[in-house]
């Protein structure tokens, strides 16, 4: 299921960066000028457009940002800023570890999250995402994504909040027997090896991490933060088992424009 959403999420981001092969293109430059034509060059450096058979050429320090339009529809299908750090979304995966006590059974669990994001306000995006974790069972974290960036530039610091849901992919795991005392708030108590099934909880995910542009439209991340989530399980005869993890979440992904 978290392969096939995964999927999708790439096929929205791939799309709309083959439909704009075709389209009329206009910059607009800091100065107030607009240059309409077909745009060559759109690197680091500088921005090059052919209009009326001339080519302009201008450094990206100069353009305030680029317009592209459709020749089906004659209407703005996407704006994009000068640097592909300013886009107006982006689609981001990443894979790490929810790192806990040695004492925990499972010490780090291998997690991967995506998500696709659009910039509402500034420098703030708004997205949703889903992803795979292997815990007890394997889970698809499905969530709401809020983050926010320091500054437009290459190279910048980020918070970010996660916040969702642990959908469970396996149906239940076996449990040895568990032995709780008389003011156990736990009732029925639980008999010896039942199998309990998985029904996910809420999560959370507050974290603070860098980012590093190195072109237009690809960079890398590293984040690091707080994740809390709710695990829950219902047995037979009414019985229902409530876990909680606290990690510490380590992150190292993608971004593409």
């Amino acid at each position: 299921m978290n392969k096939i959403l995964i999927l999708l999420l790439s096929l929205l981001l791939v799309f709309p960066a083959h439909a704009q092969n075709n389209k009329k293109d206009m910059v607009y430059l800091k100065s107030g000028g607009v240059i309409k034509g077909q745009l060559i060059t759109h690197d680091t450096e500088i921005v090059k457009i052919n209009s009326s058979g001339n080519e302009w050429v201008f450094k990206n320090e100069e353009v305030d940002s680029i317009a592209k339009f459709s020749r089906a529809s004659r209407s703005i299908s996407h704006t994009n800023e000068a640097h592909g750090y300013k886009q107006g979304f982006f689609f981001d995966a990443s894979m790490g570890a929810l790192i806990g006590s040695s004492h925990n059974a499972q010490e780090a669990p291998f997690s991967f999250m995506s998500s696709m994001n659009v910039r509402m306000l500034g420098n703030v995006y708004l997205g949703v995402g889903a992803g795979a974790e292997f815990l007890q069972e394997t889970y698809m974290p499905a969530f709401g994504q809020l983050q926010i960036r320091f500054r437009d530039s290459k190279f910048t610091p980020f918070i970010n909040l996660q916040a969702g849901y642990q959908v469970p992919l396996e149906d239940s795991r076996s449990y040895p027997p568990m032995y709780y005392s008389s003011s156990s708030y736990i009732w029925p108590y639980p008999q010896p090896t039942q199998k309990l099934e998985a029904e996910g909880g809420y999560l959370i995910n507050p974290s603070l991490g860098f980012q590093r542009f190195t072109s237009n439209n690809f960079g890398w991340f590293f984040s690091f933060g707080y994740r809390y989530h709710e695990l829950n399980y219902k047995g037979d005869n009414g019985y229902r088992l409530e876990t909680t993890l606290s990690r510490l979440s380590l992150k190292i992904g993608f971004i593409f424009n």
